[in-house]
């Protein structure tokens, strides 16, 4: 069990961790160098550190992607025995941060599929994560990815997809940077229109759902649209692509439709997938496996139970 906890980075994603595991009695402290945001984890009751523990169990870094690289060569040398996990929403350049900080099979990929708009402390909720999907990235030890996965399944009831680090950012590309693109550009469409005012008056949910990340935090979007922008390239052209061809069919109705239709009869692939669940014996076991084959492999506990599934691998 990884008893003791200390989260770098109290952010939302990082606060709303170490709120969970603080509302299940775990061991669990914060770092954070921001004094207003060391405050407010004060006073919502987390115990607030200068420095990681040499004693922890686990590191969790919660850092923008640009301090990555800095947060884990100091964690890999004051927790010397600690598995550290990230929770940048990118994992190659992780990979290789860790492989820079010597942290070798100690390093635990991670990403939770989970957040909101906003960011910092005040937004985070110990509810967020719980229930979320996490990538988890193979490239850790086996028995160190095998303790992660354990204790997100348990303590955050977590599903687990357990892939490669480059498969990882390249559907991350496709789900989640895309969007964030895509979101920016109606956003600066929308404010660059003769009358944006007026724009502004009519616009309604579907305006509102297609913009909701942008204008929030430029940072954090430059952070991962720049660290992904091998895979984010090629995607932003296939989208580029349908949009002229869905441009180019506003002459044909018919043509039109077809296109509408199309992309309606296949939305439960992505919007709602169910992949064919299995029981598990081993998680041990279902880690290895996901490190020799090219399917990703899916974990998740129903009653305490453990249930593996095995997904083809995006191209």
């Amino acid at each position: 069990m990884l008893d003791r906890v200390d989260v770098v980075g109290a952010g939302l994603i990082g606060g709303s961790l170490a709120l969970r595991l603080a509302s299940l009695g775990r061991s669990v402290r914060v770092v954070d160098p921001d004094p207003e945001t060391r405050a407010r984890a004060r006073a919502a009751g987390l115990v607030v550190a200068d420095d990681v523990a040499p004693e922890a169990d686990l590191v969790v870094i919660a850092t923008p992607l640009d301090t990555l690289a800095e947060t884990m060569a100091h964690v890999a040398a004051s927790a010397s025995a600690a598995i550290v996990i990230d929770v940048g929403s990118v994992k190659q350049p992780a990979a290789r941060a860790a492989a820079s900080a010597g942290l070798g099979g100690r390093h635990v990929g991670a990403h939770p599929m989970a957040g909101t708009e906003h960011t910092g402390f005040e937004h985070a909720d110990a509810e967020l994560l719980v229930g979320a999907t996490w990538a988890v990235a193979r490239g850790g030890g086996s028995e160190e990815t095998s303790r992660v996965v354990d204790w997100l399944t348990t303590d955050l009831e977590a599903t687990v997809v357990l892939l490669g680090a480059a498969e990882h950012d390249r559907a991350v590309a496709l789900v989640s940077h895309a969007p964030h693109a895509l979101a920016h550009a109606l956003l600066a469409t929308a404010e660059a229109a003769a009358q944006p005012t007026v724009a502004g008056l009519l616009a309604a949910g579907s305006f509102r759902d297609g913009t909701r990340v942008a204008g929030r935090n430029a940072a954090r979007t430059f952070n991962m649209l720049s660290e992904n922008a091998g895979a984010l390239g090629p995607v932003l052209d296939e989208v580029i692509a349908e949009l002229a061809a869905l441009r180019a069919d506003l002459a044909n109705p018919e043509a039109l439709r077809a296109r509408l239709d199309r992309a309606a009869a296949t939305d439960d692939v992505v919007r709602r997938p169910d992949p064919d669940f299995a029981a598990c014996s081993s998680l041990t076991d279902a880690v290895e496996a996901a490190v020799r084959e090219s399917q990703a492999v899916v974990v998740r506990r129903r009653g305490g139970a453990l249930e593996v599934a095995r997904v083809p691998a995006i191209s």
